[in-house]
Protein backbone atom coordinates (compact mmCIF):
# COMPACT_ATOMS: atom_id res chain seq x y z
CA UNK A 1 0.00 0.00 0.00
CA UNK A 2 1.30 3.65 -1.12
CA UNK A 3 1.51 6.16 1.69
CA UNK A 4 -1.34 8.23 0.23
CA UNK A 5 -3.05 5.01 0.87
CA UNK A 6 -2.17 4.22 3.90
CA UNK A 7 -3.33 7.93 5.04
CA UNK A 8 -6.32 7.25 3.58
CA UNK A 9 -7.06 4.04 5.02
CA UNK A 10 -6.50 5.69 8.71
CA UNK A 11 -8.82 8.41 8.40
CA UNK A 12 -11.44 6.61 6.41
CA UNK A 13 -10.92 4.00 9.85
CA UNK A 14 -10.78 7.10 11.93
CA UNK A 15 -14.08 8.77 10.66
CA UNK A 16 -15.97 5.50 11.11
CA UNK A 17 -14.62 4.45 14.50
CA UNK A 18 -15.24 7.93 15.91
CA UNK A 19 -18.12 9.80 13.64
CA UNK A 20 -18.60 12.57 15.85
CA UNK A 21 -15.19 13.57 15.20
CA UNK A 22 -15.08 13.73 11.42
CA UNK A 23 -14.29 17.40 11.19
CA UNK A 24 -11.14 16.76 14.02
CA UNK A 25 -8.77 15.32 11.18
CA UNK A 26 -6.08 17.26 9.49
CA UNK A 27 -3.38 16.00 6.60
CA UNK A 28 -0.53 17.36 6.41
CA UNK A 29 -0.32 18.60 2.33
CA UNK A 30 3.88 17.81 3.09
CA UNK A 31 2.68 14.12 1.72
CA UNK A 32 0.83 15.04 -1.45
CA UNK A 33 2.45 14.20 -4.58
CA UNK A 34 2.30 16.81 -6.86
CA UNK A 35 3.56 16.92 -10.69
CA UNK A 36 6.41 17.80 -11.41
CA UNK A 37 7.64 20.87 -13.49
CA UNK A 38 6.76 24.77 -12.95
CA UNK A 39 3.07 24.45 -12.00
CA UNK A 40 4.00 22.32 -8.98
CA UNK A 41 7.13 24.60 -7.93
CA UNK A 42 4.22 26.96 -7.67
CA UNK A 43 1.88 25.22 -5.70
CA UNK A 44 4.67 24.38 -3.00
CA UNK A 45 5.63 27.90 -2.82
CA UNK A 46 2.02 28.93 -2.15
CA UNK A 47 1.60 26.23 0.37
CA UNK A 48 4.31 27.31 2.08
CA UNK A 49 3.24 31.08 1.99
CA UNK A 50 -0.12 29.67 3.31
CA UNK A 51 2.15 28.21 7.12
CA UNK A 52 3.24 24.80 5.54
CA UNK A 53 6.44 23.57 7.46
CA UNK A 54 9.06 21.02 6.85
CA UNK A 55 8.49 18.18 8.73
CA UNK A 56 5.24 18.39 9.80
CA UNK A 57 4.08 15.41 10.69
CA UNK A 58 1.84 13.62 8.15
CA UNK A 59 -1.70 13.70 10.18
CA UNK A 60 -3.09 15.37 13.24
CA UNK A 61 -6.21 15.09 15.17
CA UNK A 62 -7.43 18.00 16.66
CA UNK A 63 -9.18 15.69 20.03
CA UNK A 64 -7.79 16.67 23.30
CA UNK A 65 -7.34 14.27 26.22
CA UNK A 66 -6.58 14.13 29.84
CA UNK A 67 -2.94 14.29 29.18
CA UNK A 68 -2.68 16.39 25.81
CA UNK A 69 -4.05 19.11 23.60
CA UNK A 70 -4.26 16.65 20.61
CA UNK A 71 -2.19 13.69 18.61
CA UNK A 72 0.17 14.22 15.82
CA UNK A 73 1.29 11.22 13.82
CA UNK A 74 4.09 10.87 11.31
CA UNK A 75 3.41 7.33 9.20
CA UNK A 76 6.32 5.66 7.79
CA UNK A 77 6.33 2.59 5.40
CA UNK A 78 6.65 -0.54 7.51
CA UNK A 79 9.25 -1.32 6.15
CA UNK A 80 12.86 1.20 5.62
CA UNK A 81 10.62 4.30 6.43
CA UNK A 82 13.00 6.64 8.13
CA UNK A 83 12.14 9.97 9.81
CA UNK A 84 13.83 12.98 8.82
CA UNK A 85 15.60 15.88 11.07
CA UNK A 86 13.15 18.30 10.34
CA UNK A 87 10.39 15.36 11.18
CA UNK A 88 11.91 14.20 14.19
CA UNK A 89 12.32 18.39 15.34
CA UNK A 90 8.60 18.91 14.50
CA UNK A 91 7.45 16.01 16.77
CA UNK A 92 9.86 17.11 19.51
CA UNK A 93 8.43 20.37 19.53
CA UNK A 94 4.74 19.62 19.44
CA UNK A 95 5.50 17.59 22.61
CA UNK A 96 6.97 20.03 23.92
CA UNK A 97 4.05 22.14 23.68
CA UNK A 98 1.71 19.49 25.00
CA UNK A 99 0.63 17.61 22.22
CA UNK A 100 0.92 13.80 21.59
CA UNK A 101 3.37 12.95 18.88
CA UNK A 102 3.81 9.91 17.83
CA UNK A 103 5.81 7.83 14.72
CA UNK A 104 4.26 4.81 13.43
CA UNK A 105 5.23 2.02 10.51
CA UNK A 106 2.20 1.81 8.73
CA UNK A 107 -1.70 2.24 8.83
CA UNK A 108 -2.40 -0.77 11.24
CA UNK A 109 -0.03 0.70 13.84
CA UNK A 110 -1.18 4.39 13.47
CA UNK A 111 -4.96 2.85 14.11
CA UNK A 112 -3.48 1.30 17.44
CA UNK A 113 -1.72 4.91 18.23
CA UNK A 114 -4.80 6.34 17.35
CA UNK A 115 -7.34 3.82 19.53
CA UNK A 116 -4.86 4.09 22.87
CA UNK A 117 -5.16 8.04 22.40
CA UNK A 118 -8.81 8.34 21.90
CA UNK A 119 -9.63 5.91 25.40
CA UNK A 120 -8.44 9.06 27.18
CA UNK A 121 -10.18 11.43 24.61
CA UNK A 122 -12.70 14.54 25.09
CA UNK A 123 -16.12 12.97 24.47
CA UNK A 124 -18.25 15.13 22.14
CA UNK A 125 -21.35 14.23 21.29
CA UNK A 126 -23.92 15.35 18.62
CA UNK A 127 -23.83 19.06 17.45
CA UNK A 128 -20.49 19.61 19.23
CA UNK A 129 -21.87 19.91 22.98
CA UNK A 130 -19.37 17.85 25.56
CA UNK A 131 -19.58 15.62 27.97
CA UNK A 132 -15.82 15.84 29.41
CA UNK A 133 -13.54 12.87 29.18
CA UNK A 134 -13.95 9.07 28.95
Amino acid sequence: MSEWQEHREVIRWFREEFPEYYQCTRLSLNGVNLPAGKTAAIMVNQFKAQGMVKGEADLFFAVPSIRFHGLFVEMKAETGGKVSEEQRGYLDTMSLLGYQAKVTAGAEAAKEVISNYMEDAFILHEHGSHKGYH
